[in-house]
């Protein structure tokens, strides 16, 4: 560690950055993109307006733990791109250091990648969920010695649901929509826009998403059955869409609220245990990744920041 550190409670070098994703305010835009992969962050950040356009660099920063920020200006609108990496804790520093570096209202985009539980959603479509919930391995369950006996005989905890934004959700559907239909016309690679149902978040990739592993103890041969039993209308399982949704819940500052919505790629076929073809990557991630920032600058933004003394900032000349 190279920086002097204030405020155990919420972390800020000398700089006042934030201490996980390296970001002070004027950093980040108040419309932000989050994907996992950083190589996809950099690729959608290629539609960004160039320096001669904005009259200003695009700013980018790679923080010490992995996070990638890149914020420009898309179509004059100005916007960040961040990579996050994967789970519901990287879920977490980024909503939280995100949202104490950005005045006003946030709003969020999530564009990743998921297992699909319906036949629906085959690989290569796209999941839009109205809402998630978070799936938990009950740790307690393994232990020799459970101090929670109301819960022992449950390996796994399902949460409630919490809604995405709604306004976020129709503009980016029917912005992916138009974008697809006339590559899905084409081509039986990609496809469909899935729209309405939930999303399932699990604590890892393994064993709270019903994925079997005959070296550890798990107790999950059950769990892709119980998650239709629960939640019937549930169209795809991943690690990070639904905790932005609970966080974006959370946010309890009137002044600074959090809208989001997500999409994924449906890479794995949970239903009959098929993987998406680099083909079907290859069409897929640019429209989805275009339609995303073509979405975000439709969203209307309270009490946005002013660009004096942020990175979007025009430079005199």
């Amino acid at each position: 560690m190279k920086e002097s550190i204030s405020n155990a409670n919420f972390p800020r070098d000398a700089e006042d950055r934030v201490y996980h994703i390296s970001v002070k305010t004027g950093d980040v835009a108040n419309r932000v993109l989050t994907v996992g992969d950083h190589v996809r962050a950099r690729r959608i950040a290629k539609h960004l307006d160039s320096e001669e356009e904005t009259g200003h660099p695009i700013f980018e920063k790679q923080s010490q733990r992995g996070f990638l920020t890149i914020t420009g200006r898309y179509k004059g609108v100005p916007v960040s791109i961040m990579a996050i990496g994967m789970g519901n804790c990287m879920m977490d520093f980024f909503v939280r250091e995100t949202r104490a570096s950005v005045d006003g209202t946030l709003a969020i985009i999530r564009f990743g990648s998921c297992g699909s539980l319906t036949t629906e959603a085959p690989p290569g479509a796209v999941v839009v969920p109205a809402g998630g919930y978070c799936i938990r391995r009950n740790i307690d369950y393994f232990a020799d010695e459970p101090i929670h006996p109301e819960i022992k005989d449950h390996a796994y905890l399902f949460s409630g649901v919490f809604k995405a934004d709604d306004e976020i959700t129709d503009i980016l559907s029917s912005t992916l929509n138009e974008a697809l239909a006339p590559v899905v016309a084409e081509t039986h690679k990609v496809g469909p826009v899935l729209t309405g149902g939930l999303n399932a978040d699990g604590c890892s990739f393994y064993s709270s998403q019903g994925r079997q592993d005959e070296v550890f103890w798990d107790d999950n041969k059950d769990l892709v059955e119980e998650i239709h039993t629960k939640y019937p209308n549930t169209h795809s399982i991943e690690m990070e869409t639904s905790m932005l949704f609970h966080l974006a819940r959370c946010a309890r500052d009137p002044t600074k609220p959090i809208k989001a919505a997500g999409c994924m790629q449906v890479f794995a076929d949970r239903v009959n245990n098929a993987f998406i073809h680099p083909d079907q990557v290859d069409i897929l991630e640019p429209i989805v990744g275009q339609a995303c920032l073509d979405a975000l600058i439709k969203i209307p933004i309270e009490n946005e920041m002013e660009a004096v003394g942020t990175v979007w900032e025009p430079i005199s000349k």
